[in-house]
């Protein structure tokens, strides 16, 4: 039987979103799972933490925002003080009030990449891992590295040359193909012998589609693979009443946002341009 994976990525604690994936990748049945990171940063942590916990055969990688919510110390922050980490710090605090204790252990156990069968995975792109002096800040401390950068990502429009680096890793590996999320916005791309996938997002599109985004890698009777980008439309009510029922969410209280996260979630845009029309329109 011709094998088939299932990859996700940036859940961002909508479990609205994530049950509607899962009942969908359940239906093809597929042999494994791969789950790029960013898996609780959002409205209902542990609800998605739940329901990945009940699936079987899933091996995942960690994204940015689960490698924040794992930084010690964040009393002792440098510049902590300052409004976007202050609000990061609050978002990261309020996340963990919403997980049980093993949660964080079962986050910190997971990969920062993952190579099966030519296929590499990582959150971002394994280039930031392989050559992480690439990005460091002279001056702060190991542990807070991971906070004080964030990743450009893999997008579609790169020059290729933007890429060579990232293509010759793959040569090294050897990969033909490389799974990746972090900007939300999925695209399949060939540049020769290889393939980059981004697989988009299943909590937080943000394409101007407000469906749901996971990839199947499907084996070909040929011995190839195919990779197709899969939206799932889903009950989008129970995240929508979740946002308005929790004005404490940290951001919240900036005029305008609660509403702005509500409108990302229904038009697949960036919570930033409906806080600007909601700015306009005051």
């Amino acid at each position: 039987m011709p094998e088939k994976i299932a990859v996700l990525s940036d859940i961002h604690g909508n479990s609205a979103a994530l049950q509607a994936v899962c009942e969908d990748i359940d239906q093809i049945r597929p042999a494994r799972k791969f789950v790029l990171g960013d898996l609780v940063a959002g409205l209902d942590p542990l609800g998605c933490v739940e329901l990945l916990q009940s699936w079987s055969d899933v091996s995942y990688v960690r994204g940015n925002a689960d490698l924040y919510l794992l930084t010690p110390d964040l009393n002792q922050l440098p510049e902590r003080a300052e409004p976007m980490h202050a609000e990061l710090i609050q978002m990261m605090a309020w996340t963990t009030l919403h997980m049980r204790a093993g949660d964080l252990d079962w986050l910190r156990a997971m990969p920062d990449m993952l190579l099966w069968n030519g296929s590499w995975f990582a959150h971002a792109t394994p280039v930031d891992r392989l050559f992480p002096e690439r990005w460091r800040l002279p001056g702060v401390e190991e542990k807070y590295q991971e906070w004080f950068y964030h990743s450009q990502g893999i997008r579609e429009d790169m020059a290729e040359e933007e890429l060579t680096m990232l293509l010759a890793c793959m040569r090294a590996q050897p990969a033909s193909r490389l799974f990746v999320g972090h900007t939300h916005t999925p695209f399949l791309r060939r540049i020769g012998e290889m393939q980059i996938c981004n697989v988009g997002s299943v909590g937080l599109p943000l394409d101007g589609d407000p469906r749901a985004s996971w990839v199947l890698l499907e084996e070909m009777p040929d011995g190839d693979y195919e990779i197709s980008i899969r939206r799932v439309a889903y009950d989008m009510n129970p995240i929508l009443r979740l946002v308005d029922a929790t004005p404490e969410y940290p951001g919240f209280e900036r005029p305008g946002m609660q509403q702005a996260y509500r409108k990302m979630l229904e038009t697949g845009l960036h919570w930033r341009v409906h806080l600007n029309d909601s700015r306009k329109e005051s």
